[in-house]
């Protein structure tokens, strides 16, 4: 059975009967006819949503697996060969997985070219990186479309990190602008975002590179530390974990921690407003946000925060403990300590409302 036989199979019938391409059997074949008819009915395709969302559940349907690097060296090989030779078993079903790859990069690109609605448009980014890119043949045609979406700012920025960090990182893009873009979101909304788990994971994943420029990995520290100030109570462990691990990290960074010179706390160099992390001057503050924290009144945020009172530990702290942490998660965690049963409370007993002897409502006012 080649390659192509056995994807179908796995798509399920239904599927296939829903699309306005009649399936004969050959699913190259009918990516082929899907290609041909998506750029004649682009209209049709943007004024229905169901539509849109079909096309895409029948993408992500399709599982083709991990490229084999040694089909497209014999394919290559095959080409320039002057010496007529009769195909192996092997060599056609190497040769029919790479055309199925392109013809299926075909007909993404066309459904990218057609105006998606919102909620499509999301759907599309929370999969691309495990369901579409694996299919690609060339899925560095995606690096155009997941750039423009990263750029677009908000939550598409966000969903659109998962597709360029594995194209960045497997498929060896160049996109230079790359952590000045992710400096940018760090911002308040980020931390009540709905993909708030999926973003910190993936930035501990691109700040784990010890070739990054000492002053983005500074300027990264500042930005978490001073969004430590108004962040809600649920967010502030991962702040902090993620923070000291830039800090084990780079252990250059240590200043920013022990850097205590009157001047430096009075006025803080950092500039918050300055979006190059080169100029910010983040490496000449200090992160004084975090010994703040000291005086939360959660426990588990002091306990963090204490951390800054003592010699940073030489092994990274777990953020993944942290992604999923809510409000009522914390509220839970509080009320569920047992407390002693004779807890000592230091206090004076009132009698009154008022001091008697410097209000005259005091005689009219008392406490029996």
């Amino acid at each position: 059975m080649d390659a192509a036989n056995q994807v179908a199979e796995e798509i399920p019938e239904e599927l296939l009967k829903s699309l306005p391409i009649p399936y004969d059997g050959s699913l190259v074949s009918f990516f082929r006819s899907l290609k041909q008819f998506l750029p004649q009915q682009h209209k049709f395709v943007e004024e229905n949503e169901e539509y849109q969302l079909r096309l895409l559940e029948f993408l992500h349907a399709v599982k083709l697996g991990p490229r084999q690097k040694g089909a497209k060296r014999g394919a290559k090989r095959a080409l320039h060969s002057d010496v007529p030779k009769e195909k192996t078993a092997q060599e056609l079903t190497d040769n029919n997985e790479l055309e199925l790859r392109g013809q299926y990069a075909q007909v993404v690109l066309e459904v990218l070219k057609c105006e998606l609605t919102r909620k499509t448009y999301i759907k599309f980014l929370l999969h691309v990186h495990d369901r579409i890119i694996p299919n690609m043949s060339k899925p560095l045609l995606l690096a155009d479309f997941l750039i423009s979406s990263f750029r677009r700012g908000g939550l598409l920025s966000v969903l659109a990190l998962n597709g360029l960090f594995s194209l960045i990182q497997e498929h060896h893009l160049d996109f230079p602008q790359f952590y000045e873009k992710f400096y940018a979101l760090l911002t308040p909304e980020v931390l009540t975002a709905k993909y708030r788990a999926r973003f910190f994971y993936l930035a501990d994943l691109f700040m784990s590179s010890s070739h990054i420029p000492q002053y983005t990995v500074a300027a990264v520290a500042k930005r978490l530390s001073r969004l430590s100030l108004t962040a809600p109570a649920d967010s502030l462990p991962l702040l902090l974990t993620f923070t000291f691990n830039l800090i084990i990290r780079h252990p250059s960074l240590l200043a920013l921690i022990h850097r205590t010179d009157s001047e430096d706390i009075l006025v803080d160099p950092y500039v918050l407003s300055d979006p190059d992390m080169q100029t910010c001057r983040a490496l000449d503050s200090s992160l004084w946000e975090l010994k703040s924290l000291k005086s939360h009144y959660n426990e588990e945020v002091v306990k963090y925060a204490l951390t800054l009172e003592d010699k940073l530990p030489t092994t990274e702290f777990d953020i993944t403990e942290h992604l999923e942490t809510d409000t009522q998660e914390m509220i839970d965690a509080v009320l569920g300590k047992e407390l002693p049963e004779n807890q000592p409370v230091k206090g004076n007993t009132n009698t009154a409302l008022f001091d008697v002897k410097s209000s005259c409502f005091g005689a009219f006012w008392e406490l029996s």
